[in-house]
């Protein structure tokens, strides 16, 4: 049996990690930037401030997903994991938006010129994000919880948007013309990118997405083991959270008791409830 609330603690956890790095990551590269003359750098600092955001929508989507289901909420809180998703894509596309607007602003201006301080600050978060990327990917694959995957994900857009904020200083040293402002503008668009991304997701959820084939297919087999179970009428299912909510329509002897249906109908209940990550399930009897 999956202890959700302490996967759930897990996670918190993981994305209270995740904002502390996030904080002094963006506190280092626009300081770094503002002293060095990178705006590429600035660009990834206000995106890891964009991250911070996250990671306290994250936190804060976490802790009431954990609350128990009460009179106005029967089926629990999980779909607050969604909302925080919602939060963490806006917060992703106004920084993305701003950054542009800032990067396309420097074009009219004179080239600008960064320190070697600012490449390998860029080079040193690169390797920094790369890390907290795989931990928290880790983790949100094993607790399921897709708000701290897209904190993951975000992680590994971080990586790239650090690689291309180093190729673009490279270049400016190099003497490419506008060489940081064109990765800052680079970087914008991957942080637009991965917000829009992100909404996308959050919204299926909110939608009632229907689970993964491969958790139905489980749900499918486990019901027809089930003895007195005739045929399956109909599956259906909705994803709250990292959990699953589940409707059956399954077929029984027309001549079996109202009893003896009825206790076909709980086998099958115990038996998709055994399956990981089901919150529960709705189990409707029809006559063959």
């Amino acid at each position: 049996m999956i202890d959700v609330d302490g996967e759930l603690q897990t996670s918190t956890r993981s994305a209270a990690w995740g904002a502390l790095g996030n904080f002094i990551l963006m506190a280092l590269k626009i300081t770094v930037g503002i002293i060095g003359n990178s705006r590429a750098l600035i660009a990834d600092g206000i995106h890891s401030g964009a991250d911070l955001g996250s990671s306290i929508a994250v936190i804060i989507g976490l802790r009431v997903a954990r609350i128990p289901p009460d009179e106005g909420h029967n089926y629990g809180h999980a779909k607050a994991e969604a909302i925080a998703q919602k939060v963490v894509a806006l917060l992703l596309i106004l920084a993305g938006f701003e950054v542009a607007n800032g990067s396309i602003a420097a074009l009219s201006h004179a080239s600008q010129h960064p320190t070697l301080l600012t490449l390998i600050v860029a080079a040193g978060v690169m390797i920094i994000k790369w890390v907290m990327y795989v931990r928290q990917k880790t983790i949100a694959t094993r607790t399921g919880s897709h708000s701290l995957m897209a904190s993951a994900l975000d992680n590994r857009m971080d990586v790239i948007s650090s690689a291309i904020t180093t190729g673009a200083i490279l270049a400016a040293k190099w003497g490419v013309p506008h060489g940081d402002a064109y990765g800052a503008l680079a970087v914008a668009a991957l942080i637009v990118w991965l917000g829009i991304e992100i909404f996308s997701q959050a919204a299926n959820d909110l939608m009632d997405r229907a689970a993964d084939p491969q958790i139905v297919d489980a749900i499918r087999a486990h019901c027809t083991m089930v003895d007195g179970v005739e045929k399956i009428a109909e599956i259906r299912t909705r994803v709250s959270g990292t959990q699953v909510l589940v409707d059956l329509k399954i077929v029984v002897n027309r001549h079996l008791t109202v009893w003896e249906a009825h206790e076909i109908s709980h086998r099958v209940k115990r038996a998709v409830m055994s399956l990981p990550r089901i919150q529960d399930v709705m189990v409707h009897v029809n006559p063959d």
